[in-house]
């Protein structure tokens, strides 16, 4: 199969890959994610110019050092689409503040492909409410592992049972 090109310069599309877990606890994620992502990129004849590799929530944007730098790279032409296994290793973003990061890959003529929903449309109307529904349900999982993993160690607190952060000495009151 022949390489992509972009229609705008006629060079090989460039990819990059954002690899992202959300903790420690998942060792082999960020290997499995690139694996596939290689795989998706060798079948779909990009060129792999850069990967992104992170353990954060993809909640915690600002503080995501290297979402920000590709944002960045982005921003001075060094890459054509980023490739992530789920819209979810993209961002977990509040769908009110997806526009917010997702503008200056736009700009950039930068387009996001996924294994799990393939490439996304940020540009039809139809294409931004279908990443909006998917972006909402996604931030809403996040919200309510939280609420869920707060109430489960409340609930070993109150009954003195061992928690994520050890025994508790007290009894908490709800």
């Amino acid at each position: 199969m022949a390489p992509r090109y972009s229609t705008e310069n006629g060079r090989p599309e460039r990819a990059v890959l954002i690899l992202r877990r959300s903790g420690d606890k998942q060792e082999t994620s960020i290997e499995d994610q690139r694996s596939a992502l290689e795989k998706y990129a060798l079948d779909h004849n990009y060129k792999i110019v850069d990967e992104y590799v992170e353990t954060i929530s993809g909640d915690r944007t600002e503080e995501r050092v290297e979402f920000l730098r590709m944002r960045d790279e982005a921003s001075a032409g060094k890459f054509d689409v980023i490739l992530a296994w789920d819209q979810d290793r993209f961002g977990r973003f509040d769908p009110l503040d997806a526009g917010h990061w997702i503008y200056p890959f736009r700009q950039a003529g930068v387009r996001l492909e996924t294994i799990a929903q393939g490439s996304v449309d940020w540009e039809s109307l139809s294409g931004q409410l279908i990443y909006s529904v998917e972006q909402f349900g996604k931030n809403q999982f996040l919200r309510d592992l939280s609420r869920n993993t707060v109430r489960g160690m409340l609930a070993s607190a109150r009954e003195g049972r061992a928690g994520t952060g050890g025994h508790f000495l007290v009894q908490f009151e709800c």
